[in-house]
């Protein structure tokens, strides 16, 4: 049977992840591992050098204190699971585009990655988890029948917008850029806010803001350092899409 180490960055309770390890339960079993609460945006940064707390809830769910990347690494290497699949997520919020070098979401996937772990990353729209309900068999299928999780590279997996409920398949894609302003708002004297505006851009086909934008579910292959354009040729050749 299957090993799946389960993870992400919204917390181990948090309602993308208890979705995920309902879902995942007939492809193997299932231990997750995941942080305390909410580590959004924490990447791969690590917290968990010396010592930390590790809670154990039931037989196969685990919180430690600590960054996505920290609980990943856990399971592997405290808990030494040996898991044949990493899978993070779901996140609540899509990561496309510059999103996925801040994502603590892919930052667990790429703890497995560089344990040469097959690793994949699910996020869906803010707030969209009937679409990721609904969309996850499919995908989870269209990847495992095609043999498309590797050693090699992560995969990101962004089911389809609220904007699109039904999707219009599965499309392997490219990361998009598009380009933003950064700015800063006083809230209180002392205190700031970030914020970030789009700014007009043409959306480039078959990346992963195209997929977004036009309802597809998006697969793309992400390397350390995230884009991979060998592993983009050969998952479409794989997917049938070159």
């Amino acid at each position: 049977m299957r090993t799946i180490l389960l993870t992400n960055d919204d917390g181990f309770d948090a309602e993308g992840i208890r979705l995920l390890y309902e879902l995942l339960q007939p492809y193997g079993k299932v231990v997750l591992v995941a942080p305390k609460g909410h580590m959004s945006g924490a990447s791969v940064s690590r917290q968990f050098w010396y010592e930390s707390l590790v809670e154990k809830h039931s037989e196969t769910i685990y919180s430690v204190e600590g960054t996505p990347a920290d609980a990943a690494h856990f399971g592997i290497f405290g808990l030494k699971l040996e898991p044949d699949l990493l899978i993070s997520g779901v996140n609540n919020g899509l990561n496309i585009g510059i999103d996925t070098i801040y994502s603590g979401t892919i930052g667990a996937a790429m703890e497995g990655l560089k344990a040469k772990i097959p690793s994949i990353a699910f996020s869906t729209d803010w707030n969209c988890f009937a679409n990721a309900k609904n969309q996850f068999k499919e995908t989870m299928d269209f990847l495992l029948e095609r043999d498309l999780p590797t050693k090699r590279y992560v995969l990101n997996v962004n089911f389809t917008t609220s904007a699109h409920p039904t999707p219009k398949g599965i499309r392997i894609t490219d990361l998009a850029f598009r380009p933003m302003h950064h700015y800063y708002v006083e809230t209180e004297p002392g205190k700031y806010r970030t914020k970030r505006q789009f700014l007009p851009y043409e959306t480039i086909p078959n990346t992963d803001l195209w997929a977004a934008e036009n309802g597809y579910v998006s697969i793309t292959p992400l390397k350390l350092g995230n884009r991979t354009e060998t592993g983009l040729a050969e998952l479409r050749e794989k997917a049938g899409q070159s």
